[in-house]
């Protein structure tokens, strides 16, 4: 099933969408700084003609574990819902991977649509059907492939974006930069946000429609992921950030200095703050990396990972490095690493 990508220009054309869908019973799950935000705008909890359910979430990261999951599938089960029923969900990437969880085991699968209401989800997390919690292992361990049926994309959530969350998409829509020439394009031109969102939307719904399940194509979707989710990790950082600093680590030790100024230049183009890494000046985390890398869900054996490399803008290629291998350049690299910036 494709997901039907559209942009709603307004929070009530947003309730006619969910008035449109073919369903007796709609699954809400709201993302609760969101509804701090616009609950006075967005009337969910009275649809016309539709039963609607309503579950309210912790924000970020912290709804994406086992616990809440129960949670919320005791609590829509114990409404007496039934297979045809419609989940929708309000938020950023992290509850959207959590709802989508949630979609694609209560009943065995139900459908669900998102609205994604931060930059990071609406060009990236929001797109290509990928959902799950994450385990104490590390991120998105638990998890499902399942699509939506729609993901409407509203400007209007934007506006109350905080400015760490704005810097943490433009960090994806960077990597996007790298893997499309036009979106390069778009991004040096600085054109407008609304055109870059689109363009990045549409790229991962086509690499998505020619592979699902990420077998081939789609994998390079994971520039700077597996260094990243290390560093989000670590550092505790936002995604998108921890992302940017991902492709610049791979970029340094396993690429070139055409990437590294590349990254430069875009960072300039996108107004993304900073130019100091997380470990500048301090001791080079080698060995929380590799522990990381060990347990990253993209191994592709027991003692390899695929990591992705760019040898041009829209010319990225997957190869496969041995831990042996990454722990000895990140070895040789450690002491420039410590004083590397942007």
């Amino acid at each position: 099933m494709k997901t039907l990508i559209k942009n709603v220009p307004s929070l009530e054309k947003i309730i006619e969408e969910i008035n449109r869908l073919e369903t007796d019973t709609v699954l809400l799950v709201v993302d609760h700084q969101i509804w701090s935000h616009y609950s006075k705008d967005l009337i969910l909890e009275n649809i016309e003609n539709k039963k609607v359910i309503f579950w309210k979430s912790p924000d970020g990261e912290k709804v994406k574990n086992i616990n809440d999951f129960q949670t919320a599938v005791e609590f829509f089960l114990d409404k007496g819902i039934h297979r045809n029923a419609h989940l929708v969900v309000f938020g950023g990437g992290a509850v959207s991977d959590f709802a989508g969880f949630v979609a694609a085991t209560i009943l065995r699968g139900i459908e669900w649509s998102i609205v994604p209401t931060t930059l990071l989800s609406m060009v990236d997390a929001s797109i290509g059907g990928k959902v799950a919690i994450n385990s104490k292992s590390g991120k998105n361990l638990i998890g499902a492939f399942h699509m939506p049926t729609n993901v409407w994309i509203c400007p209007t959530f934007l506006a109350t974006l905080p400015e760490v969350e704005k810097n943490s998409g433009m960090g994806e829509i960077l990597k996007y930069c790298f893997l499309n020439f036009s979106i390069y394009d778009l991004a040096i031109k600085k054109a407008p946000l609304e055109n870059i969102i689109d363009a990045c939307a549409q790229f991962k719904q086509q690499l998505t429609n020619d592979d699902f399940k990420e077998t081939g194509i789609r994998r390079i979707l994971n520039l700077g992921h597996s260094f990243g989710h290390a560093l989000e990790y670590i550092y505790n950082l936002p995604h998108g950030e921890a992302i940017l600093w991902g492709m610049a680590l791979v970029f340094k030790v396993f690429g070139s200095e055409k990437n590294i100024n590349d990254i430069i230049a875009l960072k300039s183009a996108l107004n993304i703050p900073g130019k100091n890494p997380p470990w500048f000046n301090k001791e080079f985390p080698i060995d929380k990396i590799m522990l990381y890398l060990s347990k990253d869900k993209k191994i592709s054996a027991l003692s390899s990972i695929d990591l992705i490399l760019v040898q041009d803008i829209g010319n990225a290629q997957i190869e496969r490095k041995t831990f042996e291998e990454i722990q000895t350049v990140l070895e040789n690299n450690k002491d420039e690493l410590k004083k590397f910036t942007l």
